[in-house]
């Protein structure tokens, strides 16, 4: 008995029953056939009669294609409607000699880009026109892609990717392409940006890292001792201070000939921040420990994080510094901007957080899916998180209704809310600046909490194009 496969293979329109027939009779030498997954048009439909006496386990499927010769028409086919039904599938064949030569090609791109399970192989089905003899040889085609890596990347951390490679939204797809472009640029800082649980963090350790081919050094700012800042980043030699009890290793030591990842950078002490500018802006980034004299080289690339907005960010970092770091800049969308992509990171997000007693498939109703494709999930990721544990917690005892209407969702104020240290920030301008200010914050709360610039001109009896104003100065 030959190993287990399942067959993916479109109707050979002009060769049927044979095409087919001489398939599988020469998979079957070396391999047992548990199913043969058959593309077909409805048009041609009359030639599943003669097809489906050849195997017991075939499996038509029915695919709508207006024009098979239409490349992009093949590729949304095969990407949204077949390779969801074929994910995690063990031992795929997929035979791409029959069918138009668009068809030919879409697998070759998919396949390239790692679109289809692990293990999947490809064959060519050939009759000799002079013998008329047939084989089926498998296909050599090694090329892969940065998609390939990113879809592995996914694949081998299951519970840690949020961010698909071939995302749906533009919003996300803009930022994801800005962020390869600017990552194969060696020796530039990149700085992220985007509310809190967009996955700025996820992205270095998954795309960042895969771009650059590096390993990272993560630290988030905020953690840091501002006492002890300085020591964090650069080391400190043995008694240096009370407390340096023997030499240290700084963070840019530890991430020499890879990557520094500074999350929330905005609690950098600005002391530090001054003495990275000065490393930064020496190509072979030359510094010293704390208490120490010789100095130190360290190949790094840097990248840093915020979940301020920039106008927020630039006010708070050293005007030198911010400079330095901001050369290149890619904004994340929050969730909200990328509602197509929303279903998928819910299904995601489900696999990161359910039990061995949980549901394989991720929850979904017309309650769930209403709420996930018009609230503002001002959490972003975590929003998502927080729902998925309510589920995994009242599965089978409650209706998604229920527990949607019971979770206390946190309409996440944006960082940049009236707290106390703005209002300080007011009482230093002008009535005309500080009022503007306001405004500003006024109209930016309020597209975030409605969704759209829209929504929250019906709601204060305006026009979009007020709020856009106010925002742009």
């Amino acid at each position: 008995m030959g190993k287990k496969i399942t067959l993916l293979t479109w109707m050979a329109v002009g060769h049927e029953p044979d095409a087919l027939e001489s398939l599988i009779k020469n998979l079957e030498r070396n391999h047992e056939i548990t199913q043969v997954l058959y593309l077909y048009q409805k048009e041609h439909a009359e030639k599943l009669d003669g097809v489906r006496r050849l195997s017991p386990v075939l499996t038509p499927i029915e695919v709508a294609v207006k024009n098979p010769t239409v490349h992009k028409d093949i590729y949304n086919i095969i990407k949204n409607q077949i390779i969801p039904r074929i994910e995690g599938q063990k031992g795929l064949v997929i035979n791409v000699s029959s069918g138009t030569p668009a068809m030919h090609a879409v697998w070759l791109i998919l396949y390239a880009a790692g679109a289809f399970p692990d293990g999947t192989r490809l064959v060519s089905s050939q009759k000799n026109p002079k013998t008329g003899e047939t084989s089926c040889d498998d296909v050599d085609f090694p090329i892969t892609t940065y998609l390939s890596e990113l879809r592995k990347y996914e694949k081998e951390n299951p519970k840690e990717a949020y961010y698909g490679p071939d995302s749906k939204s533009k919003a996300r797809r803009d930022a994801l392409e800005k962020i390869r472009v600017y990552a194969s640029v060696q020796g530039v800082p990149l700085l992220l940006l985007g509310e809190r649980g967009t996955g700025k963090s996820r992205l270095v350790e998954s795309h960042i890292k895969k771009f650059k081919n590096k390993e990272a050094v993560m630290v988030a700012c905020g953690s840091l001792d501002s006492t002890l800042a300085d020591s964090a980043v650069f080391g400190h030699a043995k008694g240096s201070f009370t407390g340096a009890l023997k030499d240290r290793k700084g963070y840019l030591e530890e991430a020499n000939n890879g990557i520094l990842f500074l999350d929330e950078i905005q609690d950098l002490p600005r002391s530090v921040q001054r003495k990275l500018l000065r490393t930064l802006q020496d190509k072979r980034h030359h510094y010293r420990r704390v208490g120490e004299d010789k100095e130190r080289t360290a190949n790094v690339e840097l990248v840093c994080a915020s979940n301020l907005p920039e106008k927020e960010l630039r006010q708070r970092l050293d005007p030198d510094f911010y400079d330095r770091i901001s050369f290149y800049k890619v904004t994340l969308p929050p969730l909200r901007e990328c509602r197509e992509d929303v279903l998928d990171d819910w299904k995601k997000i489900w696999n990161t957080v359910k039990l061995d007693s949980s549901p394989e498939e991720a929850p979904m109703d017309t309650v769930l899916k209403e709420f996930l494709m018009t609230s503002s999930l001002f959490g972003n990721f975590r929003s998502l998180q927080m729902i998925a544990y309510q589920f995994v917690a009242w599965q089978d005892k409650k209706t998604a209704k229920e527990i949607l209407e019971e979770t206390s969702f946190e309409e996440a104020v944006p960082s940049n809310h009236l707290d106390d240290s703005l209002l300080e920030e007011f009482c230093d301008m002008s009535w005309n600046g500080a009022t503007g200010r306001f405004k500003y914050l006024l109209a930016e709360y309020a597209c975030k909490k409605f969704g759209t610039k829209e929504r929250a001109a019906d709601k204060f009896g305006c026009t979009a194009k007020t709020l856009n104003n106010v925002m742009k100065k």
